[in-house]
């Protein structure tokens, strides 16, 4: 993201989910955090920011299955602190690719 806002807020949510896992306090910094996207006019962040939340409230935690061919790897854990790097550095068209990689799956899962 562009707002040193927005990614001050994306280190802190990496830290509440690095420390405490994904429960609510993770969902609602997330929730604060889309209408930073927003106002990026960033259709793609605006769009992972909520299906993230959403995954995570739906799924009660980050455990999304890839397909087989993707290249990512990791656990919940480490793709979840993976996909808010992406966010930082989402000006990157090859991060932009892993980030709608990493929605589009958890958009097929719930």
């Amino acid at each position: 993201m562009i707002n040193a806002e927005a990614n001050t807020l994306i280190e802190k949510i990496q830290k509440e989910a690095a420390k405490n896992g994904f429960g609510a306090k993770v969902v609602k910094l997330l929730q604060e955090l889309r209408p930073l996207a927003l106002a990026e006019e960033d259709p793609l962040l605006t769009r992972s920011v909520r299906i993230t939340y959403e995954f995570i409230e739906s799924m009660e935690g980050f455990d999304i299955p890839l397909p087989e061919e993707a290249e990512i790897e990791g656990d919940a854990a480490e793709l979840f602190d993976y996909l808010c790097g992406l966010w930082i550095k989402s000006d990157n068209k090859y991060n932009r690719d892993e980030i709608r990689e990493l929605t589009d799956s958890m958009t097929n899962s719930y």
